[in-house]
């Protein structure tokens, strides 16, 4: 499929109510479309790696999208795959498309990917360290995984960035929820010089958000927020 027979498609699918919220919450500089999540991910069972990789980047929002998608769900093997993620992550342009994005990685490949997505975290693109996030808070917050995903977070370099402190503090608060042990030590610890105060306490906040986090962890973290 070319990119006109796409965007014909593309807008055929369109929907103004739809693009109309997108535009509120994206934060984007990207033209939207307007198409559906839902849609996007059915489109995207058409497409290759090849037809997504000569695809414009930035044309619209909704074909940066198709091509995370893709790549994310690419049946490649690692060492092929990992090159398009890259290449993937280095135009990310917003969140959405980001966290959209995200591999459901294999237990036979868990650890070259855990490596990858780590290596991705001191990069000085700030969407490129929040891809690394999402895809370490989407796959390894285990007990085999949480303390290297915690002393990882040393390696970044975009403190500051609202999109990557985001990033952090989810994958903290989440982290609460399937490794709480671990986590109350690093929010004790090593958290509080490591994030900085805006992720640490967003962090904390998110735990109180969550219906997952139980009445006494949530108290606790009222003792925790950083001055």
């Amino acid at each position: 499929m070319n990119y006109e027979t796409l965007s014909q498609i593309l807008r055929e699918n369109s929907n103004k109510t739809y693009d109309e919220f997108n535009n509120t919450v994206i934060n984007s500089k990207v033209p939207t479309i307007g198409c559906t999540l839902p849609f996007m991910r059915k489109l995207a069972k058409s497409f290759s790696v090849e037809e997504v990789e000569s695809l414009p980047v930035h044309s619209f929002y909704e074909v940066d999208l198709l091509r995370g998608i893709v790549v994310s769900n690419a049946n490649l093997p690692f060492e092929e795959k990992s090159v398009y993620l890259l290449s993937f992550a280095k135009n990310i342009e917003n969140w959405a498309v980001c966290d959209c994005s995200t591999v459901k990685v294999s237990k036979a490949e868990c650890e070259k990917y855990f490596e990858f997505f780590l290596s991705l975290l001191p990069n000085e693109q700030p969407f490129v360290c929040r891809y690394g996030v999402v895809n370490l808070l989407s796959n390894y917050l285990d007990d085999e995984h949480i303390v290297a995903v915690f002393s990882a977070f040393e390696t970044i370099t975009q403190w500051g960035h609202y999109y990557v402190d985001m990033a952090v503090a989810w994958l903290v608060a989440t982290a609460m929820v399937k490794c709480r042990d671990a986590t109350v030590a690093y929010m004790k610890g090593e958290g509080r010089q490591v994030l900085n105060k805006f992720a640490y306490n967003k962090a904390l906040q998110k735990m109180r958000e969550s219906y997952r986090v139980s009445p006494e962890d949530k108290q606790w973290t009222y003792t925790m927020k950083m001055q």
